[in-house]
């Protein structure tokens, strides 16, 4: 069954993020802060510092400068976007900006059915254009995306490990996370906290942040079974369940930095710090942080929308990776962070 994004949540969305907007920026200047920030986010950062700085780099920055025009069409021309929860506010961003549209006219055109459910969309020619994290194994073997679309990295985002902020432990190596969500972990004086179970929530197989979370991290290790540990359904729900878990502080879950970041925050959680390296947009930009994934514009390989080919081109220009940031989100591009 495909799942819609309820436009009641495109509404709350759109007006937590409306700094979607564009200026010229160079990494010199690149530190403007948004006009809008949410009111609580997931924001205290462990004091652990690393013994030793991770220098692998995402190889998604673009080899030289792309420049390109800022697209602009008639509403009523817009291609069809569908893609990721997570890119949601930058699709409501990017409607306004080519078309000039209102806020309730962005709300009306974006309907994303989820990262998995919006690849299918693309393939049985239902959308013309993607904003939309890395697909599922099973969906990668349905479809091929790399060979079958036409994939343009334009973004980064991390898989990031979230607990209450009564528990003591700050920094987990990621031995220590897969010894957790594997089940051979299960009390957190394991990794030096009390003496209390460990209570790990995971996301259904198709989801994009567990996606990230076996080939970033897990890789060959297998997921403990789902009679040993709690399935969050969505990206929400694995929040309101750490949240709201009665041994609050024994409870850990995973998401992807933006959406825990930005959209679905809760101020008693905290990010935890991983192999001495705290999330952020500045560790993320710089590929310091570990798990590191792009998300990406995506368009057909053959009789692509020509509009929806303008957007994708401007959005991988140093204009267009400068509304990626502004958006509130890490752009490929090294030096445009906010």
């Amino acid at each position: 069954m495909k799942r819609i994004i309820s436009l009641a949540m495109a509404a709350a969305l759109a007006a937590s993020l409306a700094a979607c907007t564009v200026k010229p920026v160079t990494p010199a200047d690149a530190t403007d802060e948004p006009t809008t920030e949410p009111t609580e986010a997931v924001t205290d950062e462990p004091s652990t510092e690393p013994t030793e700085a991770v220098t692998d780099e995402p190889s998604t920055e673009p080899t030289e400068t792309v420049t390109a025009e800022r697209p602009s069409c008639e509403y009523s021309e817009y291609p069809i976007v569908d893609g990721s929860t997570a890119n949601i506010p930058m699709a409501l961003g990017l409607v306004k900006l080519v078309t000039g549209c209102s806020d309730d006219d962005a709300e009306n055109t974006i309907n994303f059915s989820t990262t998995d459910y919006s690849y299918e969309a693309l393939a049985e020619k239902r959308c013309d254009m993607l904003l939309v994290y890395e697909a599922s194994r099973p969906t990668k073997e349905k479809y091929d995306p790399e060979n079958s679309f036409d994939m343009h990295p334009i973004g980064l985002d991390a898989l990031v490990f979230i607990t209450n902020k009564d528990n003591p432990v700050d920094s987990l190596t990621t031995e220590e996370i897969r010894g957790i969500f594997s089940g051979e972990i299960t009390n957190w004086s394991e990794v030096g906290g009390l003496d209390a179970p460990i209570t790990a929530f995971q996301r259904p197989e198709l989801s994009g942040s567990q996606t990230l979370m076996l080939d970033l991290c897990m890789c060959d290790v297998p997921m403990a079974p789902v009679e040993k540990i709690t399935v969050s359904e969505s990206m929400a729900d694995v929040i309101d369940d750490i949240a709201a878990y009665d041994n609050t502080s024994n409870a850990i879950g995973y998401s992807v930095y933006y959406y825990a970041k930005n959209m679905y925050t809760y101020p008693n959680l905290k990010f935890i710090t991983v192999e001495g390296i705290t999330p952020s947009n500045e560790t993320i930009n710089s590929g310091e942080y570990p798990f590191i994934n792009p998300f990406y514009a995506i368009l057909p390989k053959t009789d692509a929308n020509p509009i929806a080919s303008e957007m994708v081109a401007w959005l991988e220009s140093a204009e267009g990776q400068s509304f990626v940031s502004q958006c509130g989100y890490v752009p490929c591009m090294k030096g445009i962070v906010k």
